[in-house]
């Protein structure tokens, strides 16, 4: 079961990063979902799902030093996107 929870996060990580990516291709759209309040919840749920997959992957696999800076790497991203959209 904690497998299928981890695929689950995995999925829902990439599909979020790659809705952030898009939207950071078009700057006019990312303010305008910065307006609307979209982005935030999207940052959460991003953020949220890597997070849940390291732990789950951690758990399972009893190592993972390695994936920290990755998955803090990617959050970090999408944080620093958020607030490119508010600077800008």
């Amino acid at each position: 079961m904690s497998r299928l929870l981890e695929a689950v996060c995995a999925l829902t990580a990439v599909g979020v990063l790659v809705a952030l990516l898009v939207w950071g291709a078009d700057r006019d759209a990312l303010r305008m979902a910065w307006r609307e309040g979209e982005l935030s919840g999207v940052t959460v749920v991003f953020v949220a799902a890597c997070a849940l997959w390291l732990v789950l992957w951690r758990r399972r696999t009893r190592r993972g030093r390695l994936a920290c800076p990755l998955v803090v790497l990617l959050c970090g991203a999408a944080v620093a996107l958020v607030v490119a959209a508010m600077a800008g």
